[in-house]
């Protein structure tokens, strides 16, 4: 009985899987009229029917059949792209809908146009044109908008950044191949420490390191994307670093920085928290000397954590202010960024540059 109600199981699955295949609608691709392209109108004609495909709603009758029947009732003199001679081809070939498109270039503007023509009323139920910044490596990419656009799909904003006409003349790109940048990769500069922090840094006295203001910095960046408008593009970076190294000192720090970065001239801003290691005591001024807090015995005022080679590792947070611009290099970024760390004892400045593929 189990075995029967198997079966019988599987049989009605198959029939239902039957009846949807035999409930999606039909769709003939006829003609493509090309003008100043150099793609040839097969290639349009298997782009745009494998974009439908994609899409998993129609069921698109094979180009060959559609070319046997229009062979037969149009001269090859003539071109069926009106919607009476369409629309007698889709009526020859039985389908629900028989779809027709152009595409033409003009300088670097690409215009597609598609229009999906009921034959059984002999009317365009819907059209999409669209332009493109052309980019013959990107043709694909503007049929499949093409498509998503005539059938109220949605298409990715970040493509609409870059391929859409206006909005990317708008943003002043120069064409599609203008992409996100992606910067993750070394990072090595130097940093220049200014006020009491650069007194005790360079001071041989007690408390003092006895080194130089300025020190190299080397580390590595991790950044990631999440706004892409073609114009802009917003950031999210991690840098872990280390300060010192050339003076027998390893400083390390960690920042996380929100970003702004113009696409097309390689400037940016960012700005967020830095978590950074030093090594500092508790004391305060007497007589313009800085004196321990436990040298201080009779000493009741105010005491305050400052920079002391005497003192314990501690993590002190802080904000990071950074500019930068990148420079291109064949396939590559060279990123160059100076930044200040404000600080109540004396602010850091510094300068870094690395270098990352553009991919």
């Amino acid at each position: 009985m189990k075995k029967v109600r198997s079966k019988l199981g599987i049989v009605v699955c198959l029939c239902l899987v039957q009846i949807g295949l035999m409930a999606k609608e039909t769709i003939a691709i006829v003609n493509f009229d090309v003008i100043g392209s150099n793609y040839k109108e097969a290639q349009y004609l298997s782009m745009v029917t494998s974009e439908i495909r994609k899409l998993d709603t129609l069921v698109v009758i094979d180009k060959y059949t559609v070319a046997e029947l229009t062979q037969s009732k149009v001269s090859s003199e003539n071109k069926c792209f009106g919607v009476k001679c369409l629309s007698e081809i889709g009526l020859g070939l039985e389908v629900d809908y028989v779809l027709s498109g152009s595409a033409e270039l003009t300088g670097e503007k690409l215009s597609i146009h598609l229009r999906l023509i009921d034959p059984k009323t002999a009317k365009v139920v819907d059209s999409d044109y669209s332009e493109y910044l052309h980019d013959g490596e990107y043709i694909w990419k503007f049929m499949e908008m093409s498509v998503k656009g005539l059938f109220s799909k949605k298409i990715r904003i970040d493509d609409k950044a870059v391929f859409d006409f206006d909005i990317a003349k708008n943003a002043e790109l120069e064409g599609p191949r203008i992409k996100p940048y992606n910067l993750s990769g070394p990072r090595f500069g130097g940093s220049y420490v200014t006020g009491i922090n650069k007194e005790v840094l360079t001071s041989s006295e007690a408390g003092g390191f006895g080194k130089e203001a300025f020190m190299t910095v080397i580390g590595y960046q991790y950044e990631k994307s999440y706004l892409y408008t073609g114009a802009v593009q917003a950031v999210m970076q991690i840098n872990f670093s280390l300060t010192g190294l050339d003076q027998q000192m390893a400083i390390p720090a960690a920042s996380f920085l929100n970003g702004f970065r113009s696409s097309k001239y390689g400037i940016e801003v960012g700005f967020g928290p830095i978590f950074r290691f030093k090594k500092a005591a508790l004391g305060t001024m007497v007589d313009g000397e800085w004196v321990l807090k436990s040298d201080a015995t009779n000493f009741e005022g105010k005491f305050v954590k400052r920079l002391d080679d005497r003192g314990k590792y501690l993590l002190q947070a802080g904000w990071v202010w950074a500019v930068g611009k990148s420079f291109k290099a064949g396939n590559m970024n060279i990123p160059v960024n100076l930044y200040a760390i404000p600080d109540n004892h004396g602010w850091l400045f510094g300068v870094s540059m690395g270098y990352a593929l553009h991919k």
